[in-house]
């Protein structure tokens, strides 16, 4: 074979391998419909029931300063201006479900959302102060998001209704491989972990049960078997590039 017959090839094989790598636009829209279309998709009511080893920031708020500190932890100055600070002056539920507050004993938070613990504490504190106000926040809403999104890494929401897309926003969305079709999400359970598949693509997302996500979920972006092809590519090209560098340099040899 001469050398403008390799050329010839080398150029045909490397524009085939970019027409092979292109990854088609209906693999990378999220929540497809018909364009133009205005669609109200209902969504069920979430409440998040707290859990074990959830983190709780509770207050309980008086008139009288002296109440306030008497029932509440207390923090240096140091722990006042650092983030960090939350995680020593929280309340972890432990594997029985309850908390142990300073002066009211031990309360059982399991299965309550936030409003219902605020309720159940402050019924408990006015017994004792009348004009106490108890809040409640929980502090443990973190989900780790991992494979082809852009900035992969554990996520922190303050917020007790964090959905998948908020999550993969933080995580800079989506790379160009990430494959919409498959993200997996897993859920701690009691004695092991649940894992479920969703569809970015599919617009029935939205009144998933899993649209919304809980504290200490993980997220899974499969890469799209068109990056796996576009690596495998790329070394077939290296390689056929080489053996064609050195059949030119021999023919090159040759005839001179």
């Amino acid at each position: 074979m001469n050398k403008k017959n390799y050329l010839r090839l080398l150029f045909l094989f490397l524009s085939g391998c970019s027409i092979f790598s292109c990854i088609p636009q209906k693999k990378i829209v999220y929540l497809q419909g018909k364009q133009n279309d205005s669609v109200f998709i209902a969504q069920e009511q979430f409440v998040y029931k707290i859990q074990p080893r959830d983190l709780l920031n509770i207050s309980i708020v008086s008139p009288d300063p002296r109440v306030t500190s008497f029932y509440n932890i207390q923090q240096t100055p140091s722990q006042a201006i650092n983030p960090g600070s939350m995680y020593l002056n929280g309340y972890v539920v432990n594997d029985s479900g309850s908390v142990t507050i300073p002066v009211i004993g031990k309360v059982m938070v399991k299965n309550q959302t936030i409003s219902e613990v605020q309720t159940i504490i402050e019924r408990i504190v006015r017994e004792q102060v009348s004009d106490a106000t108890v809040v409640v926040k929980l502090l443990s809403y973190r989900v780790t998001v991992l494979g082809e999104v852009r900035t992969p890494g554990i996520h922190y929401m303050y917020n007790e209704r964090f959905t998948l897309l908020e999550a993969l926003g933080m995580a800079g969305d989506l790379s160009e491989y990430g494959n919409r079709k498959n993200i997996k999400l897993m859920r701690p359970k009691e004695g092991g972990m649940e894992i479920i598949h969703l569809d970015l693509t599919d617009k029935n997302l939205l009144k998933s049960p899993f649209f919304y996500l809980k504290p200490n979920d993980v997220i899974y972006v499969a890469p799209m078997k068109a990056k796996i092809d576009r690596n495998n590519l790329t070394l077939v090209t290296v390689l056929f590039a080489g053996i064609s560098a050195l059949v030119l340099v021999i023919n090159f040899i040759k005839t001179n």
